[in-house]
């Protein structure tokens, strides 16, 4: 029976912890996430997704403020895990615990792997647009998301798909890899390879500015920042110095020849549409002003003070 090591928080490694747990026969794991969090306006502590997952799994856990400290390292030495598998954790591993399991340290990756290293893979590809995405299982290297590559899975980006659907799909596809990367290693058939340096390319932590909408941008790239950076930091504009988030929005294939300046919204009965640059459209279909529920763009169109013209701006 292999001993696992597994260390995640977020609601992408499930699947895979799900999957491990349920064969008792082959896996025996230990997990590790990060304490609770303050969640929400009350504060209240709330365990990580990872932890509660565990706790529902009957696998023990421990939730140290970090695993690279001595007292985490000893609990994990007391383990003696013949694997280590990283998803989703949040806290960069020291080369001390990136040596601990006995045969090796693996990553699960929501990227084809160089392409989108860093903390947002799925956000940063879905905003410019790609076509393919996947996973890579990958060896744990002091460098982050440089580590030798041992297997990847490619899928197409659906047209529509938003950030949280397209990571609930490819978890469930990382899950089987990590599988099969597992049963790969123990067998010596998979032989990990170096990643191509020419083809690298990073996925920066999102701040809270990406999501200012800039309306000289054509609609289909804002429509790529929607559904790239949803649900945090959401994208927003202003409505007469007012933060409005667009929730849902749909580029428009047919537009009239000559536009109104970017921002200009254009009211068509219900429907709402804004003038974006490349004398293209969007329009808008779900939206929250600040304080507000969200609502439908009918529902904000009632509410609106009527004006020759209005619009969106940055400010």
């Amino acid at each position: 029976m292999l001993k696992i090591l597994f260390l995640g928080a977020g609601d992408f490694g499930l699947p895979t912890l799900e999957r491990l747990a349920g064969k008792k026969d082959q896996y025996e794991l230990l997990v590790i996430s990060q304490p609770d969090r303050g969640k929400g306006r009350g504060r209240k502590q709330t365990p990580t997704p990872i932890r509660e997952a565990a706790r529902q799994l009957e696998l023990p856990v421990l939730t140290p403020k970090s695993v690279n400290l001595p007292e985490s390292q000893a609990e994990i030495k007391a383990f003696a895990p013949d694997y280590l598998i990283l998803i989703d954790y949040g806290i960069r591993l020291s080369p001390e615990t990136i040596a601990l399991p006995g045969k090796q340290a693996v990553n699960l990756h929501p990227s084809l792997l160089p392409a989108y290293r860093g903390p947002a893979p799925l956000a940063w590809a879905l905003i410019n647009g790609e076509p393919v995405t996947g996973v890579t299982t990958q060896l744990i290297a002091e460098k982050i998301d440089c580590g030798g590559i041992l297997l990847q899975d490619m899928t197409f980006i659906r047209d529509h798909e938003t950030r949280p659907e397209l990571s609930a799909r490819l978890a469930l596809i990382g899950a089987e890899l990590v599988e099969i990367t597992l049963e790969g290693l123990e067998t010596e058939a998979l032989t990990p390879r170096p990643q191509d340096e020419n083809r690298a390319s990073r996925a920066p932590k999102l701040k809270k500015d990406d999501g200012l909408i800039d309306w000289q941008l054509p609609a289909g790239q804002i429509f790529n920042r929607i559904r790239g950076l949803a649900p945090w930091p959401g994208t927003y504009t202003f409505h007469h110095g007012r933060r409005v988030k667009i929730i849902r929005a749909e580029p428009l294939c047919d537009t009239p020849l000559l536009n109104p300046p970017p921002g200009t919204l254009i009211v068509a009965g219900e429907h709402l549409q804004v003038a974006c640059g490349g004398n293209s459209r969007l329009e808008i279909l779900e939206l929250q002003p600040a304080g507000k529920p969200v609502r439908s763009a009918a529902e904000f169109l009632r509410g609106r003070r009527q004006r020759e013209v209005d619009y969106f701006s940055t400010s």
